[in-house]
């Protein structure tokens, strides 16, 4: 019995529903939609422009083939009438010559009759397959150019054919008719001579092998790198995304009462949408009681965090050494550590009655630990176009020490630094300074040339969550609890913090110890 051809009736049923599944699917899918979009644009624009290169190069080479052959063509009619056809001699000579000077090249001379009179030692084409047709060498002209290659084909049809090889090997191969003048010495041999140039056209082909398989896989890595590039966009473009984003800023300072929409959500997020909603169920149920903690730590720890991806990042920009590698990974075991003890500190200050049990203070040299700390904000401030300076003043300025928690000071330096780098206008210089006073005070201060805080603003500004825009804009960038952090820091060490700042003068922000709390060794 013949084979059947048809698919089982389970089978057949099955395809059209996957069919269906899949294109319902796709609808829903914006990601799919727009990256399948974009990549088969790409593929087609990539896979048409390039064939059209591929055929005008190859157009191009064929025209530079017979532009050769029949320039070559009329140097031999030059020198067949320079020996007046002599055929006894002449034609050996100049297929020698054609063979010793060009390799790819070779030439064959027939009569009339279509016989053999000399022939290039790899001249393997056969006289039956020679053109039908022969190029009168009369019509070219002097000097012959491309365009005069191209008014030839245009007028006479093809100017040459190819011809396999059994060997594999190709040839272009074009015929010309050189008539012979009435005195010369062929004259009574033969009214014309046929002449045959066979190019060699093998690494020809090898070269457009090459290339249509270096096109083959730039295709394949465009196809690939539009698909990637679809998918990043349609990242970008998607709503979904955003209004998460726009949620998720809200309720840091609002009740947790906004949920994402599940059922207008794109397949790709609708699990994501779910899982947010029931993460703010959660949340609503506790967000009193932890609201304050969780904003606070959030907010500190992400300046640290950031500048630890930044410093483990450009060290793997490049190799470097061993000695190099150690020294990126010891500053970010110091920098673990201190992130550490800040979360204990933290978790201490949100349960303790006491908070003056939660810190740890020893005596800090001030000019290590500015430097540790300009350094620590000098590749944000490169980013953000801002110079950091530090300035110490008073008595032995090289020596002073501050009796403080290390963690929590330098904690509130950061928040300061981070404020100053949001709003200092870029070119400007940021200056970090301390300075001793009688009887043992200190006073660290970070200057700024940002916009001047109005008076009634300047006693509100370390609250939680105050802004001076009442319209929050940049809510992104932090939660508006760095101040409130530092002023919390503050008070643990029984100082204060306060602001000054007046239209055209800089903004500067204050920390002050009191004594004896500092001195100089």
């Amino acid at each position: 019995m013949p084979a059947t051809t048809e698919l089982p009736a389970g089978l057949s049923e099955h395809c059209p529903r996957a069919l269906r599944f899949c294109l319902r699917r796709l609808k829903r899918s914006l990601t799919a939609q727009i990256s399948l979009s974009i990549a088969m644009i790409s593929i087609l624009l990539v896979a048409g422009s390039g064939l059209m290169i591929i055929r005008m190069a190859a157009r191009e080479l064929i025209e530079d083939k017979e532009l050769f052959m029949l320039a070559n063509l009329a140097l031999l009619r030059e020198d067949l009438g320079a020996a007046r056809f002599d055929l006894t001699q002449e034609p050996q000579r100049l297929v020698r010559r054609m063979d010793l000077q060009l390799g790819n090249l070779h030439m064959a001379m027939y009569d009339e009759h279509r016989q053999v009179i000399a022939a290039s030692e790899h001249f393997e084409v056969p006289a039956a397959r020679l053109p039908a047709h022969a190029i009168l060498a009369d019509h070219l002209p002097l000097g012959i150019q491309q365009s005069d290659v191209r008014a030839l084909a245009q007028a006479l049809g093809p100017l040459t054919t190819v011809w396999d090889a059994p060997d594999g090997h190709s040839f272009r191969v074009l015929l010309a008719r050189i008539p012979v003048p009435p005195d010369s010495l062929a004259a009574g041999r033969t009214r014309s001579l046929l002449v045959a140039f066979a190019y060699d056209l093998t690494q020809n082909r090898k070269l457009m092998a090459a290339e249509f398989r270096i096109f083959g896989f730039t295709l394949l890595a465009g196809a690939l790198a539009a698909a990637l590039m679809g998918v990043w966009i349609a990242r970008r473009i998607l709503a979904g995304p955003r209004h998460l984003a726009a949620v998720a800023n809200r309720i840091s300072v609002r009740p947790l009462h906004e949920r994402l929409q599940v059922a207008n959500s794109p397949t790709e997020l609708r699990e994501s949408a779910e899982a947010f909603n029931r993460m703010l169920d959660r949340l609503d149920s506790a967000f009193k009681r932890l609201s304050e903690f969780s904003s606070d730590l959030a907010h500190d720890l992400r300046t640290p965090i950031n500048n630890l991806l930044g410093e483990a990042q450009v060290a793997l920009s490049k190799p470097r050494s061993a000695a190099e590698y150690r020294a990126v990974l010891e500053s970010a075991v110091e920098d673990y550590e201190r992130i550490s003890r800040l979360i204990e500190n933290m978790l201490f200050l949100a349960r303790a009655d006491d908070p003056q049990a939660a810190i740890r203070p020893l005596w800090i040299d001030l000019q290590p630990w500015l430097e540790r700390g300009c350094g620590y904000f000098e590749m944000l401030a490169e980013e953000c176009g801002v110079t950091l300076a530090m300035q110490m003043a008073g008595v032995g300025a090289m020596w002073q020490q501050v009796w403080a928690d290390e963690t929590l000071l330098t904690r509130a330096l950061g928040n300061l630094v981070s404020n100053a780098l949001r709003y200092a206008p870029r070119g400007s210089q940021i200056t970090v300074g301390s300075q001793l006073h009688e009887g043992g005070t200190c006073t660290l201060t970070v200057c700024n040339d940002g916009p001047p805080i109005a008076p009634e603003h300047q006693q509100r500004i370390f609250d939680r969550s105050f802004r001076v825009d009442p319209s929050r804009a940049g809510s992104a960038s932090g939660s508006g609890l760095g101040l409130a952090i530092v002023k919390s820091i503050m008070d643990l060490h029984g100082g204060t913090v306060t602001v000054a700042s007046a239209p055209g003068q800089p903004t500067v922000f204050s920390l002050w110890f009191p004594g004896p709390a500092a001195l100089v060794t």
